[in-house]
């Protein structure tokens, strides 16, 4: 029994020596299956996906700032628009409504769907979901273009509501919005850990961390949720999260991603499962704090066995006559 209990000790310690370390985190989000097998019907617009865009835009600042000297100089007419003069230099497939925030009430993704997103050269597609708890998602992404002269990737990003605001204003200050002129700290922020970014002006993070695919031309990965995600403020306001599929075909602040070519078409497959089993929050708590246990309990167990062997044959005086001690004496000859 004890060199059972020995045997399993040296294996908790081991293993986690033996993994490699290049393994990335990354992997474990892929999904094991594909998105091959959904029931498909057209995506519900507006009522359970809504389709956002972002595109690059150049704000004239110079003209701006030019125009108010005059007005303070009496100059120029009396014009209360005090919004900056907007330069469009795009030309890309996107709608113009895209690009507002439509804020629907989405129902809870339930349905299989497969959408095509067409995205230009420095922009970006995003679907926004309502995603369910209660469901395993899986979301496949291949990338595609009509110019066969490239091979196209792009970046895939999951992320909620919150760190899409994060996201879309380092893509505003990369295209020169409020005056930074196409500030870019691609470098700089690739150095610093993600639960940091956060206090970069360039700096956003993805789901878990762990829901970025950068430079790929193809993408499968999987959801599922604790429970309904609720974003907390500081002073207590809760609001509910959706989520943003967001297929990047810009050259953002990460230092490892797609470096945009030519437009692209982004087949976008959703397939939504019901989850058999479903454990409640507090059991990771259960079974990380039960593992700490046992690893300070073992040792314990262990030492105690083996300080108390043999202490019942010293008291009943059996040693000898079992043999476990050698004896010295020797019979003298007669």
């Amino acid at each position: 029994m004890s060199s059972r209990l020995t045997f399993s000790v040296l294996l908790v310690f081991l293993i986690p020596m033996l993994v490699p370390a290049s393994i990335s985190p990354i992997s474990v989000v892929v999904a094991e299956s594909n998105c091959d097998d959904g029931k498909f019907v057209p995506p519900n617009w507006n009522k359970t996906v809504e389709r956002l865009a972002k595109i690059p835009t150049v704000f004239d600042y110079d003209n701006e700032y030019a125009d108010d000297r005059d007005r303070r100089d009496g100059k120029g007419d009396n014009d209360d628009d005090d919004q900056p003069q907007v330069v469009l230099e795009y030309d890309g497939p996107e709608e113009s409504w895209m690009t507002w925030e439509p804020n629907n009430n989405l129902n809870l993704l339930r349905d299989d769907f497969s959408t095509v997103v067409s995205i230009g050269n420095d922009a970006v597609g995003t679907l926004r979901v309502n995603l369910d708890h209660e469901r395993r998602t899986t979301i496949c992404v291949n990338i595609v273009s009509e110019n066969t002269s490239f091979d196209p990737k792009a970046d895939v990003y999951l992320l909620t509501d919150t760190q899409y605001d994060r996201y879309t204003a380092a893509y505003d200050v990369a295209h020169g919005a409020w005056g930074w002129g196409g500030f870019d700290d691609d470098d700089d922020l690739g150095d610093v850990s993600p639960e940091w970014r956060s206090f970069n002006i360039a700096g956003w993070n993805t789901f878990r961390d762990v829901h970025q695919y950068e430079n790929i031309n193809e993408v499968s990965f999987s959801v599922s949720l604790d429970g309904p995600e609720i974003s907390s403020g500081l002073f207590g306001d809760n609001s509910k999260q959706y989520f943003n599929i967001v297929i990047d075909n810009t050259n953002n602040s990460h230092r490892n991603d797609a470096i945009p070519q030519t437009s692209i078409d982004a087949i976008v497959t959703i397939v939504s499962e019901e989850r058999t089993t479903i454990l409640p929050n507090w059991t990771v708590s259960v079974v990380c704090c039960g593992v700490m246990i046992a690893t300070l309990f073992i040792p314990a167990v262990m030492n105690k066995k083996y300080m108390s062997s043999g202490l019942s044959l010293t008291a009943e005086n059996q040693q000898i006559e079992k043999g476990l001690v050698p004896s010295l004496e020797q019979n003298k000859p007669n």
